[in-house]
């Protein structure tokens, strides 16, 4: 008769559970949707300003990688990835990835889809910066304090946006967004990281060793504001390695080998 008990068994299937778990977790993500629209309600009222092939922000991806989730990974869906240089941009280019830390940090005003919504001064608290027209589709980046330079809203060639937008009295932008951040000369980056360019997404890894934690609020957009992503991120889940999947088929492999060698001698 065996001697490989039930309850060891369960103890075994436990741990081989717990590690099947734990290495799918490795790739635990939250995906917030682009329902936001936002600044002064001057424009048609439409998600997406100008055409959707160009400006269309559908989604935003967030994980926590590397050792100990000490990297934060932010992959925006977005038609704009690789536009900045082109025609197509039109004199627009990459804002910055704005986040400020908390589990209700994301305060919008006005009713949903808060058109009426433009950026207060402290609403965000960091700003992971980017080269406005790069000239490749990768680099490095940096996370700065907003108080150590200047938060810069909606702007086409440098100019900001009001309404209507000058030269264009009938065409109508989406002004008052922060888009851009300018640190001060003697700023000191909190945190490193990069950023590319791939088809179909801009992917951001932020360095930050947890510093803007697992719940924050966070906002983006290319400098014209013509699409924005805006929204809360809560309970963001830590990565896990195969390690505990490793130990749980170790164990029970140990298990069934004393079973095998028990069934023997009995």
């Amino acid at each position: 008769m065996s001697r490989f008990s039930s309850k060891a068994r369960g103890i075994a299937a436990a741990i081989v559970v717990a590690g099947i778990a734990a290495a799918g977790g490795a790739n635990a993500a939250i995906v917030v949707q682009d329902n936001y629209f936002g600044g002064l309600n001057t424009y048609n009222g439409s998600d997406v300003i100008g055409p959707t092939n160009v400006f269309d922000i559908s989604d935003a991806v967030f994980k926590r990688i590397g050792a100990g989730g000490n990297t934060l990974q932010v992959t925006i869906n977005t038609n704009y990835s690789g536009v900045p240089g082109t025609a197509a941009a039109d004199g627009t280019g990459y804002g910055a990835l704005f986040i400020t830390p908390g589990a209700n940090a994301w305060n919008p005003t006005g009713p949903a889809p808060y058109a009426n919504d433009v950026y207060q001064p402290g609403q965000w608290a960091y700003a992971f910066t980017v080269p406005q027209t790069p000239s490749g589709n990768s680099g490095t980046a940096s996370l700065y304090s907003t108080n150590d330079g200047s938060v810069i809203l909606s702007n086409v060639f440098g100019n900001t946006i009001t309404a209507p937008f000058p030269g264009n009295p009938g065409f109508y932008f989406r002004q008052g967004q922060a888009v851009q951040f300018a640190a001060n000369n003697n700023a000191t980056a909190l945190a490193g990281g990069g950023w590319a360019a791939n088809p179909g997404q801009l992917v951001f890894t932020i360095d930050d060793n947890h510093l803007l934690g697992n719940s924050f609020a966070f906002s983006w957009a290319m400098t014209c504001g013509n699409d924005v992503i805006q929204g809360q991120v809560t309970g963001l889940p830590e990565p896990t390695t195969w390690a505990l999947s490793i130990m749980g088929f170790a164990a029970l492999g140990a298990m069934l080998r004393r079973r095998r060698a028990a069934a023997v001698t009995a």
